[in-house]
């Protein structure tokens, strides 16, 4: 990976930046004291980011935060009363914007739709009122299994806006995953549709789950934007005939609002819990202060609500008084590079993507995006993985014409947002984060709990709560201390490996779970990985360390080739040992047509790496290609 600079932000862009303006608001000098202070002090941090973005609250909180505890059972803005629904729509209905459009929207085939923000009130005061009407009462969980349609952003505020609990779904989750997932939260109500598609492919939702419901003993209710009917079904059209007037419940700021369940681990899944003042007062500072979110942007993302990014999306928009674009299906389908030709037509100025789909868009052909007006893009967001270089780059050139700033991100569900980030006072290095977000108290420690020196791979960690950290797991607290405060007791391991250079720079190399350590030296997948795609003879690879008594590991590098690949696996083998050094010289190389993935794109290097061990690869419910498993298994030790 390339340790240049390749950006640096201009005096204007740190001028009119929201940052300098918060860092003003702070009475402070610059970013490094606005970063040292809240290391020390995050309670001074959240409180300045609540009153800077003018969060409502129906009663004010009396303290910040109270640790008295135990760190991993801080609260935050104690005795206050607040709902992300007074913060996402109801404090803009005096503005001028509130009869402007909220959400853009496109179906698979082309149908466009839109709703104002005014008429988004009153159709999410019909579904709330339709729920009350129903025995529906706070802190109950109705899930979402929904695809990206307008009534899927109503239901997710409806049922905030009354004081329930959402539990969103992957809309792409066989019947199995899903009613897996209720049963854990004891869900009372789903909202689902009839059907949906997906690469012109029908898919009937409703059909898949409605055999086995009865499993779930919890549920009461069926919300179904659909025709069919049903004893415990209720019709989206029926909501038409219900008041549009309904009071905002006011719930404490740390009641449960969003579980979200964690995708990828062996095990059951992992419900994290944001609550009404978490998720709100997070995004407003990582994306509203940090990457420059403003009211006048206009928003793109086409992560699935089922996934974390679906419920920041809806927050970050509306949060801001913004408009949004959502879009049925995939990036590229029915248009190859329909992802960019979304950002072009609506004139899209703020996006959020994942490194899984630039690789797939790269090696498109080039005369696809020669003609595409993409000047209104001011700001890319990124995460979900670490970066390898030539992706990055090919983002930064090709589509941001070497001027749009990347800021890439790292996090995840546990944290409802990021702990690493770029801010726009400071250079860009490849894929690299140029700051930790202040808040996070982030670090890098060994399993002894001990800092790492420049350039060293540790766990990344948190040494304080945050305000956005789930409050325990769903039911479960045993795990959530278990697997987050225990593996270096008293800090928050969030499972990620990282690494600071000298310039400051953090970098990832991937899940500590998949981290490869060969005769005593640990490398990250992602460096492995990069020699290769950087070649341009591999569309897609994973590297994985199978158990080894001699070395510790065996390398492993699973390839998908580029169609224009004649090389052996001596070719790849070469390509490592000249960048890396003889140490790291994978012991096989495999060629397989696809690898496996989950919904949003992210490979599963657990899955391969229990598949070539003849191990039971656990949970596949969330994998998008489930037949790729077989074609690795094929290939075992």
């Amino acid at each position: 990976m390339s340790k240049e600079i390749i950006w640096q932000p201009s005096k204007e862009q740190i001028e009119n930046s929201k940052l300098t303006k918060f860092i003003q608001h702070c009475k402070l000098k610059d970013y490094d004291e606005l970063e040292k202070k809240s290391f020390s002090d995050p309670g001074w941090l959240w409180d300045n980011v609540i009153k800077f973005s003018d969060l409502k609250f129906y009663k004010p909180y009396s303290k910040i935060l109270d640790e008295s505890k135990g760190i991993p059972w801080t609260k935050w803005c104690v005795g206050g009363k607040t709902n992300i629904v007074l913060n996402c729509i109801d404090r803009h209905k005096d503005k001028e914007f509130f009869k402007n459009t909220f959400i853009f929207a496109e179906r698979e085939d082309g149908k466009q739709s839109s709703i104002t923000y005014e008429e988004f009130d009153k159709q999410i005061s019909k579904v709330g009122n339709t729920l009350k009407i129903n025995g529906f009462k706070k802190g109950d969980v109705i899930a979402l299994y929904m695809p990206q349609f307008i009534e899927t952003y109503i239901a997710y505020f409806a049922i905030l806006k009354i004081g329930c609990v959402v539990l969103p779904l992957f809309s792409g989750y066989g019947s199995k995953a899903v009613i897996e997932r209720l049963k854990i939260a004891k869900a009372k109500g789903i909202f689902t549709v009839e059907k949906t598609f997906r690469k012109a492919k029908e898919i009937r939702m409703f059909d898949q789950i409605k055999d086995d419901l009865n499993q779930v003993i919890s549920i009461e209710k069926i919300f179904l934007l659909g025709k069919e009917k049903g004893k415990k079904i209720f019709n989206w059209e029926n909501f038409q005939n219900v008041s549009d007037n309904l009071k905002t419940e006011e719930t404490d700021a740390e009641d449960p609002a969003i579980i979200h369940f964690t995708s990828g681990t062996t095990g059951k899944p992992k419900g994290c819990v944001y609550t009404h003042i978490g998720l709100v007062a997070k995004m407003s500072f990582d994306e509203g202060v940090l990457a420059d979110f403003k009211q006048t942007d206009i928003h793109l993302c086409m992560a699935d609500m089922g996934w974390m990014v679906g419920s920041k999306s809806a927050t970050i928009a509306s949060a801001h008084g913004a408009q949004m674009v959502i879009a049925e299906g995939v990036p590229d389908f029915p248009d190859e590079v329909r992802f960019w030709k979304l950002i072009e037509k609506y004139k899209v100025s703020w996006t959020e993507l994942s490194p899984a789909l630039i690789r797939a868009q790269m090696i498109k052909d080039e005369k696809l995006f020669k003609d595409l007006d993409l000047s209104s893009l001011r700001m890319i967001c990124t995460g979900g993985e670490p970066w390898t270089e030539k992706p990055w780059k090919w983002l930064f050139q090709v589509i941001g014409k070497s001027k749009v700033p990347i800021m890439n991100s790292a996090g995840g569900t546990e944290v409802s947002g990021s702990i690493l980030h770029c801010c726009l006072h400071r250079p860009f290095k490849v894929g690299s984060f140029n700051a930790p977000i202040p808040g996070m108290s982030a670090d890098i420690l060994n399993l002894d709990g001990q800092k790492v020196s420049t350039n060293e791979m540790g766990e990344l960690v948190m040494r304080k709560s945050s305000i956005g950290l789930t409050k325990s797991l769903w039911k479960d607290d045993k795990r959530y201390i278990d697997n987050y405060w225990s593996v270096i007791k008293d800090y928050w391991v969030h499972g990620d490996l990282a690494s600071r250079d000298a310039d400051g720079h953090w970098y990832l190399h991937g899940r500590s779970d998949d981290t490869i350590k060969v005769s005593g030296k640990r490398i990250g997948p992602s460096e492995l990985e990069s020699v290769i795609v950087k070649s341009g003879k591999a569309k897609e690879v994973a590297a994985v360390g199978i158990p080894d008594v001699n070395k510790g590991s065996k390398i492993i590098l699973s390839i998908v080739p580029a169609e224009n690949n004649d090389q052996k696996e001596s070719f790849f083998e070469d390509l490592v040992i000249k960048d890396l050094g003889k140490s790291f010289k994978p012991d096989k190389v495999i060629f397989v047509k696809d690898l496996p993935k989950t919904r949003n794109m992210k490979i599963m290097r657990r899955v391969i790496k229990s598949c070539l061990s003849n191990q039971d690869p656990g949970d596949l419910s969330t994998l998008l290609n489930p037949e790729s498993v077989e074609e690795i298994r094929s290939h075992a030790i």
